[in-house]
C-alpha cells in the first residue's frame, strides 16, 4: 500500500471540516436529505472524542462511551473548540500508544489500535469532502495515496463484513482496478454471506476501473461511477444489487 501520513491527514482534514462549519453549518450535503455541514462536523468530532476514549480504555472500552460524551448543544459557539480538542485527544492517543496494542474495534478483522489509525483517517477524509462540498468550498483533488488507502480498507475489511451482516447472495467475482497506482482487488462471492478479497487474478464477470479518488467517491456513494470517472467493464447485472458493495448512507 502507498505511504500515507495518517496523523497529519487527520489533523489537516479535521481543520478543514471546522472551516466548512464556520462557513455555513446549515448547508446541505448533496448525497443526503438528512445531513448538513453541521451534522458532518458533529459526527466527526464525536467520533474523535469517542475513539480517543476507546484507545485509552483498551482493551474493553467500546462505542458505549458515546453515551457519556457530552457534545455542546447545536449552535453553541464553543463547538469548534470542542471539536479541535477531540482531534487533539485522538491524535495524542494514537501517537502515544503502541499500534499493536489490543483494542476493541468495530470490525471483526483488524483488532488493535492500528485499526483506528486507518479508520479515523478515512472517516475524517471522506467527511471533509462532504463538508467542503456542502459548504461550497473547493475540496481540491485527492492525493493518490490518500485516496487509495480507504479504498483498500473498504474492499478488504468493510465489504466482507457487509456481506456477512446482510447475508448477501452468492454471485460472480468482481475486479476493482486502480488506474493511477499499482493496486487491484479481486472480490469473490462464492457463498451466501461470504466474500474473500485478494490481489491474485481470478475469473471475473465485471471490473470497476478508475483512479483512486474516483473509486473512493464511487464506493462511498458520493458520486456515480460516471461522475467519478470509474468505468464498468463486463456484465453490469453483477452490480444490480449495489447495496452489497456500496454503503447505504
Amino acid at each position: 500500500m502507498l505511504s500515507l501520513d495518517h496523523l497529519s491527514t487527520i489533523e489537516a482534514d479535521a481543520a478543514r471540516i471546522r472551516l466548512a462549519y464556520d462557513t455555513d453549518p446549515s448547508a446541505r450535503i448533496p448525497w443526503s436529505d438528512r445531513w448538513s455541514v453541521g451534522t458532518v462536523a458533529r459526527h466527526v468530532a464525536g467520533a474523535h472524542h469517542v475513539v480517543a476514549g476507546i484507545i485509552h480504555g483498551r482493551p474493553t472500552a467500546d462505542f458505549g462511551l458515546a453515551e457519556s460524551i457530552e457534545q455542546p448543544p447545536k449552535g453553541d459557539p464553543g463547538f469548534p473548540a470542542w471539536s479541535a480538542a477531540g482531534t487533539d485527544a485522538l491524535c495524542d492517543a494514537l501517537r502515544s500508544t503502541d499500534l499493536d496494542e489490543p483494542c476493541w474495534t468495530s470490525m471483526p478483522a483488524g483488532r488493535g489500535v492500528r485499526y483506528w489509525l486507518r479508520r479515523m483517517t478515512h472517516e475524517t477524509l471522506v467527511h471533509r469532502w462532504d463538508a467542503e462540498i456542502g459548504a461550497g468550498l473547493d475540496p481540491g483533488p485527492f492525493d493518490t495515496a490518500v485516496a487509495a488507502d480507504p479504498v483498500d480498507e473498504y474492499l478488504a475489511l468493510a465489504v466482507p463484513a457487509i456481506c456477512t451482516l446482510r447475508r448477501s447472495p452468492a454471485r460472480p467475482a468482481v475486479h476493482v482496478a486502480c488506474t493511477d497506482a499499482d493496486l487491484e482487488w479481486y472480490l469473490q462471492f462464492a457463498d451466501a454471506g461470504g466474500c474473500s478479497v485478494g490481489d491474485l487474478p481470478v475469473p471475473v464477470a465485471a471490473t470497476l476501473r478508475g483512479p483512486a479518488a474516483g473509486l473512493l467517491l464511487a464506493l462511498m456513494g458520493r458520486q456515480s461511477f460516471e461522475e467519478a470517472g470509474v468505468e464498468l467493464q463486463g456484465d453490469p447485472s453483477v452490480l444490480e444489487r449495489p447495496g452489497d458493495l456500496l454503503p447505504s448512507a
